[in-house]
């Protein structure tokens, strides 16, 4: 059995201090085998799609494109930052602070900068608030791709592109731990709101289990039933909830995504 949350740079220290509680609760429902410890997968396609996994949280377009039929949602987190209210987020504009275009249309002809192609929030999200701006299927002068929201605003700080789309929650994590970063960027708006990245199970999961995971995760995000260190490390990763979803309320990214092309948006 795998448990892992892959998707945010959450502090390690609190991360701990959440599983700990997570595995508790999910020990006390009667799940068996849970690993002490969870896991840092390398190849994410391969770890979200792995027969024994019990928990991840992977990304809303993957979910509803490649591994959609091949694993179940459990739900998404709440978090406390700009750009997300109750378990939807959006993406964050950022460009550099003596940028002098502060609006999206302005940056017709610009460089961009994206972390993959299947990426919900830094990807897909920036070509929906885009497509309505194209001109001849095009907008962005350029498209660079940089393997890692991290490296997308080190690259708009740097000059090396003019704006990038980030996930909310990384943008307002990452600016803790690279402040000399972010403090060369700024926001000039976000993009429309979409569920949130939903935390995942294998396929074979069973409906017991799911049902277990799922009072889990909420009881351990209800501030009654928090310790003071659980609540100091959910305060730390900016948890305030968490929220049943299927995989049903994911396909408005393949959905949003195919609109795009639709629209006449060329690829990138």
């Amino acid at each position: 059995m795998i448990c892992a949350l892959p998707m945010y740079p959450f502090p390690q220290d609190s991360l701990r201090v959440f599983w700990a509680a997570l595995r508790a609760s999910l020990q006390q429902a009667g799940v068996d085998g849970l690993p002490q410890k969870l896991a840092q997968p390398e190849d994410l396609l391969e770890h979200w799609q792995r027969g024994d996994l019990l928990l991840s949280q992977a990304c809303g377009y993957p979910v509803s494109t490649l591994l959609r039929g091949k694993v179940q949602v459990v739900g998404a987190f709440h978090f406390d930052v700009p750009g997300c209210r109750l378990s939807a987020y959006s993406s964050v504009l950022l460009v550099r602070k003596d940028e002098q275009r502060t609006s999206l249309p302005e940056f017709h002809d610009a460089v961009a900068v994206c972390n993959e192609r299947h990426s919900q929030s830094g990807f897909h999200a920036l070509r929906t608030a885009v497509a309505p701006l194209a001109r001849d299927g095009r907008f962005f002068s350029k498209v660079l791709l940089s393997g890692a929201h991290r490296r997308s605003a080190q690259m708009v700080a740097n000059g090396e592109a003019d704006i990038a789309a980030l996930d909310c929650v990384s943008a307002f994590l990452l600016r803790e731990q690279e402040p000399a970063v972010f403090e060369r960027l700024a926001a000039i708006g976000f993009t429309a709101s979409m569920p949130g990245l939903p935390l995942i199970t294998a396929l074979g999961t069973s409906a017991a289990v799911l049902a277990q995971l799922r009072q889990a995760l909420s009881e351990c995000c209800q501030a009654q039933n928090q310790t003071p260190a659980l609540h100091a490390s959910l305060d730390a990763m900016r948890i305030t909830g968490f929220s049943a979803l299927d995989a049903s309320d994911y396909l408005i990214c393949a959905v949003k995504a195919a609109q795009n092309t639709t629209d006449g948006l060329a690829d990138w």
